[in-house]
């Protein structure tokens, strides 16, 4: 077994538990989101690279000290910005310590980049300025195998450890469980065994290739399956239009998924170009053909993504859609160029391959900078948004807790006041969410909005009814999980003045109009002789049927069209205790 690579193992594993520890007893670097996070990019980085990178044939030993070091370099910079971007000020958060060690999406975007930069760097091909493809090819898979192995087997061993401490736990032997669970114990020995577990599939190429043609061939056989899908689709959708799809909401998310399937097997189906036909003559040339219906599906995945862009603006998620329908699009591009090329089947898949990994080091490099920044983008498209939007048009929330800096800086704007019709409800909010020291605390927000504020938030219906201080009061120190969600900096809500018992009082139903998960939902006060209100019941108008059915009960209320009209069947009353009848709905 390779020593060098048990020993990379086990300094990674005491770098990462020295970072677990820094942050557990509150001491440098943990205080320092720039340099917790470069540290904590490279322990990450660095080894990997050294795994990937073991038994390549390079032209020198210079190329891969090279590699190693741009590695290091590269991530060192990705780990500061990304340290940089995330941290939202000591004075905003109360707390230094409150920032995330690091955000899952940047880690997992961070990984795909150095794992395609290393077969990019380690085989280019300087004085003719190309790649081998068959050197790209091989590398790729055996490192993609090896780190899914390698995985694999880490998950193993720790089955078997828990497995043991049990074991010994059953007959009051609680050692091995206290070990296994100490950080010192548990960071360490995972490295490590990572590690052997790379070196053990580094010593078997053979079981490597073996497996690699035998996934890669048993994959081949779904691509005609899945291209007749996608001709049938083309072929129906004269017939059906577009409108399904896009009502889906997720039109461009699933043509992408079937874009994607497609060039997985595409390529199992191609391997290294050696398959001149994979299918048979017949067949293969049916593939190449139906293999253009795949066009067709990128070109109505940009209209999917233009419109809900121009509907809803930029989020972070529609940044990175667009950049994997960017790479859909060379992929599809690429590979259909080859019925033009006719150059063995789907003959451009090489040369596609290069080109779009080249263009996803680029785009990956851009976005998890500060030129690119999907967080960046989504906070100044949001910005807009609100100037030719009501105040609720944003999502404030987003900017405190997941847009980091770029974020708060908005929300700081905001606070301070915008030319805009509702800027006393826009810096209520933008208040609001910079005071939370918790993201779902809705203690936080009772206790950062005032009387005005309030009355600001709530619409009062019908037109003319004016909410008295009482009403606001009792919503403002509202204790249920219900009530409190209209105090939320996201929620729209409004008071529906209505008198539901036939008392001549008027109770106040108020009535959530957004975030979505909650459209419909409604609980009511009724007014006491005192002046008063208490919290009387709910009302769920979700049963209304589905969300346009909802919208529409809600527009109606607004419009003066709703009214109270007493029970067909009245509730029964047996030694004190209240039953309702539950009316069948028709």
């Amino acid at each position: 077994m390779n020593r060098i690579l048990l020993l990379i193992g086990a300094l990674q594993g005491w770098a990462l538990w020295g970072l677990w520890k820094a942050r557990e007893v509150k001491v440098w670097p943990s205080m320092d989101p720039i340099s917790e996070r470069m540290l904590l990019y490279v322990s990450l980085a660095l080894p990997f690279a050294y795994y990937l990178s073991e038994n390549l044939t390079l032209p020198d030993n210079r190329r891969r000290t090279a590699l190693l070091l741009g590695i290091g370099l590269l991530f060192a910079g990705l780990g500061a910005y990304s340290g940089w971007a995330d941290y939202t000020h000591i004075d905003a958060l109360g707390s230094e310590w409150n920032f995330p060690p690091a955000r899952p999406s940047d880690l997992f975007a961070a990984a795909i980049l150095g794992f395609i930069l290393i077969p990019v760097i380690a085989h280019y091909e300087g004085g003719r300025a190309r790649w081998s493809y068959h050197a790209l090819f091989e590398t790729a898979w055996r490192n993609g195998l090896m780190f899914s192995y390698a995985a694999l087997l880490t998950g193993v061993f720790w089955v078997v450890l828990f497995a043991g401490s049990m074991l010994m736990k059953s007959i009051g032997l609680n050692f091995v469980e206290d070990l296994i669970k100490k950080s010192i114990f548990a960071i360490p020995v995972t490295g490590i065994a990572f590690a052997a577990a790379c070196a053990l599939t580094l010593a078997k190429t053979d079981w490597i290739i073996t497996l690699r043609r035998f996934c890669l061939s048993v994959f081949a056989w779904l691509l005609p399956l899945l291209l007749m899908f996608s001709l049938m689709w083309v072929i129906a959708l004269p017939f059906t239009g577009l409108a399904p799809l896009f009502k889906t909401g997720n039109a461009a998310f699933i043509l992408l998924w079937f874009i994607a399937l497609s060039v997985g097997f595409a390529n199992a189906a191609y391997q290294e170009g050696n398959e001149a036909q994979p299918y048979g003559r017949r067949l293969s040339r049916l593939v190449e053909f139906a293999w253009l219906s795949l066009v067709v599906l990128v070109v109505i995945a940009w209209l999917a993504m233009k419109q809900r862009i121009a509907q809803y603006g930029w989020t972070e998620d529609r940044v990175w859609a667009t950049f994997i329908l960017v790479l859909a699009t060379v992929y599809t591009l690429g590979y259909a160029y080859s019925l033009r090329r006719r150059r063995g089947w789907l003959g451009n898949i090489g040369n596609t391959n290069i080109a779009t990994a080249l263009v996803m080091v680029a785009g990956l490099a851009l976005l998890l900078s500060p030129i690119a920044d999907a967080r960046r983008i989504a906070v100044k498209s949001q910005m807009n948004r609100l100037l030719n939007g009501s105040a609720n048009s944003i999502d404030y929330s987003y900017l405190r807790w997941q847009a980091g800096r770029y974020g708060l800086d908005a929300l700081k704007t905001l606070a301070a006041g915008i030319a805009h019709k509702d800027k006393a409800l826009i810096a209520t909010k933008a208040s609001q969410a910079l005071k939370q020291k918790e993201r779902y605390s809705a203690v936080d927000a009772q206790n950062t909005i005032t009387l005005e504020q309030m009355r600001l938030r709530f619409r009062v219906l019908p037109q003319g009814e004016v909410a008295d201080d009482a009403l606001l009061k009792t919503i403002q120190t509202a204790t249920r999980w219900n009530e409190q969600r209209c105090l939320e900096t996201n929620a729209q809500c409004f008071i529906w003045m209505v008198d539901i018992n036939g008392d001549g009082a008027k109770e106040a139903v108020i009535v959530q109009e957004k975030p979505a998960p909650w459209v419909g939902d409604a609980y009511f006060y009724q007014a006491l002789p005192s002046g008063q209100y208490q919290y009387a019941g709910q009302v769920n108008f979700r049963k209304a049927g589905d969300a346009k059915r909802v919208d529409q009960v809600l527009k109606d209320i607004a419009l003066g069209k709703a009214r109270v009209i007493p029970p067909r069947f009245n509730d029964i009353e047996i030694n004190g205790q209240r039953f309702s009848v539950m009316e069948e709905q028709k």
